[in-house]
């Protein structure tokens, strides 16, 4: 049977109302069923390829991902202070996307609010599912005001970041989160707190704290290792950009959000102790990546590896972390389901290689301001109390033809 789109705009108690409907099937088609499960999708944009094969650089690569309704949908732009509310979601403007409303009383646990501040609608438990968003960039260190102002300061807590302190010098590893007004961090994003996004190297992995212990006078490394169970980051926080589409090319109205991957978010963390002595009298560089164990520099792989990322999108607002709840060994959005979050969409996976990593010795500027040890730490593995020695040769000049397979070197 043809189908066609068809909008209205509907007036509800000061608020605007986005109303896309579709006619009814006839009895016996195969879509008339009960709401689905997932009543959203999470669709990959960039990068894409075939069979998710690509490569990608450490760095500055577009990573997007749409949410695309399964459902019909409103669109509800609440009032504000001192003037009705927009016509339609626009650019600043905190909106809801309702996948369900049983009693057509828009509440979205209390977000959808009067001029006033107060909730227009009772909270009937169960009888909504929604998609908060706010149309918005933001950018590292330029003041951002749009979105969830509790999550926005939220993404800033140094507790959430990872770091080492070593002989009372502490490390932060990752993408610089300095300001604490940019939107731009770990946890629920301000601009979309439903979405979630793991990655299985670099900062979005929990390790524990690193300790030190003496023994025969010489002060060694403890701890850094991965968390059991298994614990992952909610790295959503660092996405700069939420948009939407009021009609696709199917006449959907979608949510697209976007990143232009920083310096430091799925490099490998290492430690380093550039004088080792396997060899009495001898110093190597030994290093520990991610939480292994001290290995030669030379066995240590920093620059090409595959990296899955996992992106969904829950009800209300997305955990900081995400704990492996049913004990497999992978952080996933079933974990989430376990948590007790209602995940509102399958979770889009992507596995790509990644090359390279940030030159310590010539280290270009970047609007994140990563500093050259954002991917490492200097550290005493044996306590010989020798562990750092820096050496920068000249800078060569990078280039040629793209790596076209998985596992090259280039």
């Amino acid at each position: 049977m043809k189908t066609t789109k068809t909008m209205a705009l509907v007036p509800t108690l000061g608020l605007v109302t986005l109303l896309a409907s579709t006619p009814l099937a006839t009895a016996g088609d195969p879509w008339v069923s009960a709401e689905p499960r997932f009543p959203v999708r999470v669709a990959l944009i960039s990068p894409i390829r075939a069979q998710d094969r690509s490569i990608q650089y450490h760095a500055g690569w577009p990573l997007t991902f749409r949410i695309i309704p399964r459902v019909d949908v409103s669109l509800i732009v609440p009032s504000v202070p001192g003037g009705p509310a927009s016509a339609w979601p626009e650019l600043g403007a905190t909106s809801f996307m309702m996948l369900r409303d049983l009693d057509d009383c828009p509440s979205a646990g209390g977000r959808i609010t009067d001029p006033d501040g107060m909730p227009i609608c009772p909270d009937v438990g169960g009888d909504e599912l929604w998609l908060e968003f706010t149309p918005d960039e933001d950018a590292p260190g330029v003041a951002d005001e749009s979105g969830d102002d509790a999550l926005r300061e939220a993404m800033k807590d140094p507790a959430r970041r990872s770091t080492v302190t070593f002989m009372g010098e502490t490390h932060t590893f990752g993408p610089r989160v300095s300001d604490t007004r940019d939107g731009l961090g770990f946890g629920a994003n301000d601009d979309l707190p439903g979405f979630v996004l793991l990655a299985d190297a670099g900062v979005g992995v929990m390790l524990s704290d690193l300790g030190t212990t003496t023994s025969d006078g010489a002060t060694l490394t403890t701890g850094w290792v991965p968390l059991a169970p298994a614990v992952s980051r909610n790295l959503a926080g660092f996405m700069t950009s939420v948009g939407y589409e009021l009609n696709d090319e199917r006449l959907r109205t979608t949510i697209t959000t976007s990143l232009i991957v920083p310096r430091h978010l799925t490099e490998r963390r290492f430690l380093e102790d550039q004088c080792f002595e396997a060899v009495p009298g001898v110093c190597e560089t030994y290093r520990r990546v991610d939480g292994g164990p001290p290995v030669p520099a030379t066995d240590a792989n920093l620059d090409n590896y595959d990296v899955t990322l996992r992106a969904f999108v829950v009800q209300g607002e997305a955990p900081d972390t995400v704990i492996d709840c049913d004990a497999d060994g992978v952080v996933t959005a079933d974990d989430a389901t376990c948590m007790g979050y209602d995940v509102l969409s399958r979770e889009r996976v992507l596995t790509f290689r990644q090359i390279g990593r940030a030159d310590e010795c010539n280290l270009l500027s970047d609007p994140w301001g990563s500093a050259a040890d954002a991917g490492r730490a200097f550290v005493d593995f044996d306590g010989n109390g020798n562990f750092i020695s820096l050496s920068c040769p000249g800078g060569s000049t990078g280039g040629g033809l793209p790596p076209r397979q998985r596992g090259s070197e280039r």
